[in-house]
């Protein structure tokens, strides 16, 4: 799977990735702003991808540029509900301080929000972290409860309150990027988004979906 838009390129999670986000997860600027900020060994980066729900569970790669800059996902996801967990960071330092996190942000957001049934988002937000604070009210989260014995706040981020927000941004980034909007998917994963009913009946995105045998 592999959707496309805003100059981005979000790359479902494969075997062949994994070692290179362990890589990336276990180094100090990542795990020091994550919950769980133990040593993370190839061992239990196996045991985790291999837990993956694939109706639950969407990570992705962000590829910017032609290179893969960090990761991105919305997970645990409940479609009876139309919640899900959202979270992601950038490994290269020099697309940290640029538009790249958000535009990979809004490629998959239109994508959950607007072609498929999600309604609301929740994310861990470090409380001592003024710039992720920011960066999540900008497309529309909201603040919640903090986390018992935790220093993170969990955050809201509902449908209507995301295209508000981001009306502006979104217009900027289809005004430098255009509005080309792709999903490469596997029959595979048509089937299994079609057999939990994720698919909004009438999309509010115009999305090319070409099929493939390709994961």
């Amino acid at each position: 799977m592999i959707l496309s838009r805003y100059g981005v390129k979000l790359i479902k999670l494969e075997q062949e990735h994994i070692e290179l986000l362990r890589t990336w997860r276990n180094a100090d600027k990542i795990s020091r702003f994550m919950e769980f900020r133990e040593h993370i060994t190839p061992e239990m980066q196996q045991r985790w991808f291999d837990g993956l729900s694939p109706e639950r569970d969407f990570y992705f790669m962000i590829e910017y540029r032609g290179s893969l800059v960090g990761m991105i996902h919305t997970s645990d996801i409940d479609w009876n509900k139309g919640n899900g967990d959202a979270g992601l960071f950038i490994y290269e330092d020099r697309y940290i301080s640029t538009y790249t996190p958000v535009l990979a942000s809004l490629c998959m957001v239109d994508m959950f929000f607007g072609v498929l049934k999600l309604e609301r988002l929740y994310a861990k937000v470090m409380m001592n972290n003024p710039v992720a604070e920011s960066y999540n009210r900008k497309l529309g989260f909201k603040p919640l409860t903090a986390i018992k014995e935790s220093d993170f706040h969990m955050y809201e981020l509902k449908r209507d309150d995301y295209f508000t927000a981001t009306e502006n941004l979104r217009n900027k980034a289809i005004a430098i990027e255009g509005n080309h909007f792709t999903l490469q998917l596997s029959n595979k994963y048509r089937l299994i988004l079609e057999q939990v009913n994720a698919f909004k009946p009438v999309a509010d995105f115009e999305l090319a979906i070409n099929h493939t045998d390709k994961n």
